[in-house]
């Protein structure tokens, strides 16, 4: 089977294809780029994809619907490269590569690992999305499912570098004859029963009340559609696990936080199980509502004030201009009044 590459990550067409077994071959033998920072070493990496599509677009991916690898992403695990390997093979996974990444242990950082896991035959994305979701939920590893598009750095070696590969030899994974398949399909259908169940239950947080005069603009709104939510939850650093996500607080494997569609207006808001979440107050939370517990410790007051500052400085001139519109409008209004009077 073929897998997708190019020689970095701005290659848009011209792509070539490896094998699994040149895969092995570039892990365990980099190119040495000398003294570069991490950051800059990465951008000289070759790159892959988990699938032998025509180029790295999503649309063409999954067109094209044939997925020849599984991933997986471990940042700032408190896994080592042995554990991790004890745990592929603990699960019947004997075809594996595990390398470190660019900035793995550099300026403070944690472990850092990717794992490619060598499969028997290609799978629809369909297949691939439930395995890889499960397996994201058994490493606690971000869950790369919902971006089947996305590509994956090969190792290069520089300067200051901790290096590390490991090689699992056997044969591919079965996965349409194995066990992982059966655990990631009852994965699925517990995520599917929980979610359903919270949007049943779980109340939605009245809109924190924004006093708008004149022609203001509100900034709760535009937080609301500026932002996504994968945008947020990813800079928050939460992981996700096939419909649920893991807060950073969490000290459990198990995701319990849910980004739910309302019956009633159709919008998206985040609830979340997890008790050392501090989003999780029972309610659904719309973005603003989000930010300002994560970003302001729940003073919407300040939470505004900042924002509009910060984010939306034309709109912030426009509301302050309102403002003192409204009030020399009151005090004509008064004046007038009370002459009246």
């Amino acid at each position: 089977m073929k897998i997708l590459s190019a020689k970095n990550h701005n290659v848009v067409k011209s792509f070539c294809y490896i094998t699994y077994q040149e895969l092995i071959a570039k892990v365990i033998s980099p190119a040495n780029v000398g003294a570069l920072h991490y950051s800059k070493a990465k951008a000289q990496s070759p790159v892959i994809a988990a699938n032998d599509a025509p180029n790295k677009t999503k649309g063409t991916v999954l067109k094209h619907d044939n997925f020849t690898l599984l991933r997986l992403d471990l940042d700032d695990t408190k896994l080592d490269i042995d554990s991790i390997a004890d745990t592929l093979e603990g699960m019947g996974i004997e075809s594996y590569i595990i390398h470190t990444t660019a900035s793995h242990q550099q300026d403070g950082k944690g472990n850092r690992y990717r794992v490619y896991i060598q499969i028997a035959a290609s799978i629809t994305y369909k297949v691939w999305a439930l395995v890889e979701s499960y397996l994201s939920h058994v490493f606690m590893a971000d869950d790369c499912a919902t971006r089947p598009q996305q590509i994956m750095y090969l190792p290069v070696r520089f300067d200051g570098d901790c290096y590390e590969y490991k090689i699992g030899q056997g044969e591919p994974l079965d996965v349409a004859d194995s066990q992982i398949l059966v655990n990631a399909e009852r994965y699925a259908q517990e995520q599917t029963k929980q979610q359903e169940q919270a949007i049943k239950s779980a109340p939605i947080k009245p809109a924190y009340k924004q006093n708008l005069v004149g022609k203001q603009i509100s900034i709760i709104n535009l937080v609301n559609s500026g932002y996504t939510w994968e945008g947020l939850l990813s800079h928050y650093g939460y992981k996700q696990q096939g419909k649920a996500y893991l807060p950073p607080e969490a000290t459990s494997k198990t995701a319990g936080a849910y980004i739910l569609t309302s019956h009633t207006d159709g919008k998206e808001r985040y609830y979340s199980h997890h008790e050392s979440d501090p989003c999780a107050t029972g309610q659904c939370l719309d973005m603003f509502d989000f930010i300002v517990i994560r970003e302001y410790g729940g003073d919407y007051k300040r939470a505004l004030h900042d924002i509009a500052k910060t984010q939306f400085k034309q709109i912030h001139k426009h509301n302050q201009q309102e403002y003192f519109t409204h009030l020399h409008n009151e005090s004509v209004n008064a004046f007038f009044a009370g002459g009246e009077a």
